[in-house]
């Protein structure tokens, strides 16, 4: 069941969604580049995008965010991703590393890094995934070797979103005593490499290198428990991953709906036929026992409560619900679904994504089946 939004959460989300029907939507239909590949028109969005609380929204107020409750934050969120995608997800990484640093950071890297994320001025990446160890990031293979003046760190990263426009990155890395810590480094620093990656539809993302000194106190404050910070911010991500996937399942209902409407056949509107109705009643019913699932899980963590397995749950049901809402809604468009000139094809291609950042769908079985269990199968 979902929780009754207050006044002020619809007054913020209703002006949210009237901004990107008129500011966004114009700005990413003006270019065939998605604008997740180009700093210089990104940047702009991505400030405005800071008064809604999309990029900021769960950064505390004292370190310059609005400091908004979990489930606020994912209501923004959800509606970023149904209307401007292309924006959202860039900023949704601008505020986990804006977490991290907030939760883990000294003030003088708080001050240099953490402060012009939330203004706007620069943008952050975090780096885990390595392809020699896929979703489980305590095979870290990247190093950090102490030095007389901080670290040497070597290794690389694959499939880092923002990492081809990122000013810094927070990179996981594993020390000289085995432990798993993070540090931050900065684009500029010798030895730092960026290979940018195929971009699909609206995300795009880099593979970096490093071989690169870091100084000492870019080390962040969780004494090597580095991997725990970054599976306390997955928990987080899951449940917003979950309205990722929600909100493009949305998007591709509405074209559903658009489309057979408009589209005549054997004399009368696709909306009208039995089956279509059925896909899109299908579509409706997941999408809601998805968005449940979701805001339930955010909830909790609003409580202080555990939601590990609540979020896992949410992201496995809502990223396996989209992938059947994009098949239904593609079926509905027949042969245009997969042409480029139809929404439902790009928004195919997102859905599918959705099924494997922040962990897998088998992965998230894996942890419910812990959970249920107390048995460990990975």
């Amino acid at each position: 069941m979902l929780p009754p939004w207050t006044t002020e959460q619809e007054a913020l989300l209703s002006s949210f969604v009237q901004f990107c029907r008129d500011r966004v939507r114009p700005a990413l239909e003006g270019s065939k580049e998605p604008i997740g590949a180009s700093r210089e028109r990104l940047q702009p969005l991505l400030r405005d995008f800071l008064g809604f609380g999309l990029g900021n929204g769960r950064v505390p107020v004292p370190d310059g965010g609005l400091g908004l409750d979990a489930v606020t934050a994912g209501l923004i969120f959800e509606a970023g991703i149904e209307h401007a995608v292309d924006v959202t997800t860039p900023a949704f990484i601008n505020e986990t590393v804006g977490l991290v640093l907030a939760r883990h950071a000294s003030a003088p890297l708080r001050e240099r890094y953490l402060a012009p994320l939330m203004t706007g001025d620069r943008i952050g990446a975090t780096a885990n995934t390595e392809s020699s160890g896929g979703s489980d990031v305590r095979r870290t293979a990247t190093r950090a070797t102490r030095t007389s003046g901080g670290y040497h760190l070597r290794g690389t990263k694959v499939w880092i979103t923002n990492g081809h426009i990122a000013d810094f990155t927070i990179v996981l890395a594993r020390t000289d005593d085995d432990a798993l810590d993070l540090f931050v480094v900065d684009k500029e620093t010798h030895g730092y490499g960026v290979t940018p990656l195929v971009t699909n539809g609206s995300v795009t993302t880099a593979e970096l290198s490093f071989d690169v000194e870091v100084p000492t106190d870019h080390r962040l404050d969780t004494q090597g428990k580095g991997l725990g910070a970054m599976l306390g911010t997955f928990q987080e991500a899951r449940a917003l991953v979950a309205l990722n996937a929600v909100g493009l399942g949305q998007a591709a209902q509405s074209a559903a709906l658009r489309y057979a409407d408009e589209r005549e056949l054997f004399g009368d509107s696709l909306a009208g036929k039995q089956l279509v109705q059925a896909k899109l009643a299908d579509n409706h019913a997941e999408i809601q026992a998805a968005r449940g699932l979701a805001y339930q899980a955010l909830s909790l963590a609003d409580r202080g409560q555990p939601f590990a397995l609540a979020s896992a749950t949410a992201k496995l049901f809502a990223t396996e619900m989209a992938h059947r809402v994009a098949d239904r809604t593609l079926q509905i468009h027949g042969a245009y679904g997969t042409s480029p000139n139809f929404s439902v094809e790009k928004l195919s291609r997102l859905i599918a994504m959705t099924r494997i950042y922040e962990g897998p769908s088998d992965l998230q079985r894996l942890i419910i089946g812990k959970s249920l269990t107390g048995r460990t199968a990975f």
